[in-house]
């Protein structure tokens, strides 16, 4: 049964072997095969379409690499569809079978790399068969050659007898005739075996590549977790980094509000100190001006005894004013404090007019200045700080005393209205121009008006003039012309809260 099988194939291969023939076909990415040996011996490249060999024999296949590809190469080998070695590395670029039963087979090579490039698949088939065409043929020939060798004078057999002869052609014509029936009967089984052979084949090829594609999709995610593995550390670390930064960060933002306020409380304190500075110096200007002006006085007329005390009264009050802001300023410098708050407390606004027209008056006397007291006598209590509402009147009455050309007049007038109680420091001096007025409460600010003796301008006067009243929330103005004289008041409120 074997051996008509095996004729049967060696047949169907003789017909149909244009149909069977697997062409090589050679590209720039295909592996190209150099050579082929059965038992170490070489077979020519025309034989390579039909290659027959016994099951003792072996077959190897020599190849190279793909030209161009300058990859790392390694080869997936397959026979009759199934992977024979997925991974064979390039080192002697060979594949060798024995040992193989007697059948058909596919041979298939392909090339790929680890980034996922591969090549055409390169394909071959060859027959392993115990009695291969070529010892057939060897037997016949030899036999052919003893016989004639043992009987070379003797005529053939055919020839001497024709029923042999006719014999022989019938049952040579049944043998065929059998022959053709059998490959018309087995022509569909053939036709199915050597269909469904390669469709088992793609089958198993595709399985192959899918278990290789799996491999190696398993292989990428094994990777994959690894570096993510890696990331997430990272990331952790990031975020812990990001943590810290953090936490300093609002460390940094905590220094620098404490740092801000800090910053501001210092500006205040300077700035309460600059005033406070201005105010002591302003404050001891004027009665230190006072006691020279008294001193002028005495030196200079011809006073009687009455004069001279109420001049000595008023340098004593002068000099007491002195004494009571240098120890104020000290105390406030070792303290190292700004200024005090104001202390509202109710205090007559008539008694502080008399007082400062009072000390003013050798001042006035001593310019030629007259100074008029028209205050009313029946001004209600203010709620205030009676210290600073001093200076303020002593600062309007002084400047115009100041400014005032001899034989002028500066007069000082009291109202009250709508629950808030107006003072006005009125003179007929050179009057001040529009510019002036729009200046004349700036601090620092010197205007255009100079003082008829020999007394200086700090531009600090009218400043503080302003600050105290709208610290004890009332305001204060001028009305001037020039040449014709000026007015400064402010108003307080009676009832302040």
């Amino acid at each position: 049964m074997k051996t008509k099988l095996l004729i049967f194939s060696l047949l169907i291969i003789l017909l149909l072997k244009n149909e069977l023939i697997i062409a090589q076909e050679i590209s720039s990415s295909q592996i190209k095969v150099t050579s082929i040996k059965i038992n170490d011996s070489p077979l020519s490249e025309q034989s390579w379409k039909n290659i027959t060999f016994r099951p003792q024999d072996s077959i190897t296949f020599y190849f190279e690499d793909p030209a161009g590809i300058n990859k790392k190469i390694l080869y997936r080998v397959y026979l009759n569809g199934i992977l024979i070695n997925p991974e064979l590395a390039p080192v002697n670029n060979t594949a060798t079978f024995d040992q193989l039963t007697e059948g058909a087979y596919i041979f298939k090579l392909q090339a790929h790399s680890l980034d996922g490039w591969e090549s055409a698949p390169t394909v071959f088939q060859f027959i392993v068969s115990s009695k291969t065409v070529s010892s057939v043929d060897d037997q016949n020939v030899q036999q052919t050659q003893s016989s004639k060798q043992n009987k070379p004078d003797q005529p053939g057999i055919l020839t001497q007898n024709p029923l042999i002869l006719i014999y022989v052609l019938g049952t040579t014509s049944i043998l065929l005739s059998a022959i053709i029936l059998f490959m018309i009967f087995g022509r569909n089984n053939a036709k199915q075996v050597r269909v469904e052979r390669p469709k088992n084949s793609v089958i198993m090829e595709e399985l192959a590549d899918l278990k290789y594609s799996y491999k190696r999709v398993k292989e990428e995610l094994k990777n994959q977790t690894e570096d993510n593995g890696y990331l997430l550390k990272q990331i952790k670390g990031l975020e812990l980094s990001i943590k810290n930064l953090e936490t300093a960060n609002l460390h940094l933002f905590e220094q620098k509000e404490r740092l801000t306020e800090s910053k501001r409380q210092l500006e205040i304190l300077q700035t309460q100190k600059e005033e406070l500075f201005a105010h002591a110096i302003h404050d001891i200007k004027n009665p230190a001006s006072a006691i020279k002006s008294y001193l002028e006085l005495l030196n200079s007329y011809d006073l009687n005894a009455t004069e001279q005390q109420e001049i000595m009264v008023s340098l004593m009050e002068s000099s007491e004013d002195i004494v009571k802001l240098s120890q104020e300023m000290c105390t406030i410098i070792a303290q190292n404090k700004p200024e005090p708050a104001l202390k509202f407390e109710k205090a007559s606004v008539k008694k502080l007019i008399d007082k400062i027209c009072n000390q003013n008056m050798s001042y006035a006397k001593a310019k030629k200045v007259t100074l008029l007291n028209k205050s009313s006598n029946e001004l209600p209590d203010v709620k205030m700080d009676e210290v600073k509402i001093e200076d303020v009147i002593d600062n309007l009455v002084n400047n115009a005393i100041k400014y005032g050309p001899e034989n002028t007049i500066v007069e000082v007038r009291t109202s009250v209205r709508n629950d808030m109680l107006t003072v006005e420091v009125k003179d007929n001096g050179v009057g001040l121009s529009e510019s002036d007025m729009k200046r004349a409460f700036q601090k620092g600010s010197v205007l255009s008006a100079k003082p008829t003796g020999i007394e200086q301008s700090s531009g600090l006067g009218l400043w503080l003039v302003k600050k105290t009243v709208e610290e004890h929330n009332g305001k204060v103005w001028v009305e001037s012309k020039l040449s014709i004289g000026s007015t400064f008041a402010f108003e307080l409120p009676i009832s302040n809260r």
